[in-house]
């Protein structure tokens, strides 16, 4: 599991729809910054500043040359990040089966008429009789 600054920085730099097509962009392997400043629409400072936060979650590094800086994608972050996410999953999905379980172990099973949760819909919720009768006459 990463620590905490590790895993906000992975989370911020993924967070971008700008930052994320810069990554996409390195699957096919290194790129010249410029080029992806081209097919991101943007320059100077402002991509700069998206390589920055990408730089510091380890998503890429910068490679200086003569002929122009280019990127390299490292994946191994998107591990650091996808393994939170799936502990924080399973253990979101263990806790919505706990009312399940407790029903199971009091030897109470619930409803069969009464719908999931899945099926529950905010819209099917029974509506207030409104009160008959003229208004404001108090």
């Amino acid at each position: 599991m990463p620590d905490a600054t590790t895993l906000d920085d992975i989370l911020l730099a993924l967070a971008s729809p700008v930052r994320r097509r810069m990554f996409e962009i390195l699957f096919a392997g290194e790129a010249r910054v410029a080029d992806i400043g081209t097919a991101v629409s943007m320059t100077g400072a402002d991509l700069d500043q998206h390589i920055v936060l990408l730089e510091t979650a380890g998503l890429v590094t910068r490679l200086r040359r003569r002929d122009g800086d280019a990127l390299t994608g490292h994946p191994a972050p998107l591990n650091e990040a996808a393994g939170w996410i799936n502990t924080n999953r399973e253990l979101w999905a263990m806790r919505i089966q706990l009312p399940d379980r407790r029903l199971a172990s009091l030897g109470q099973d619930e409803s069969p008429n009464r719908p999931s949760v899945h099926e529950r819909r905010v819209d099917r919720k029974p509506r207030r009789a409104r009160p008959s009768g003229p208004r404001g006459n108090n």
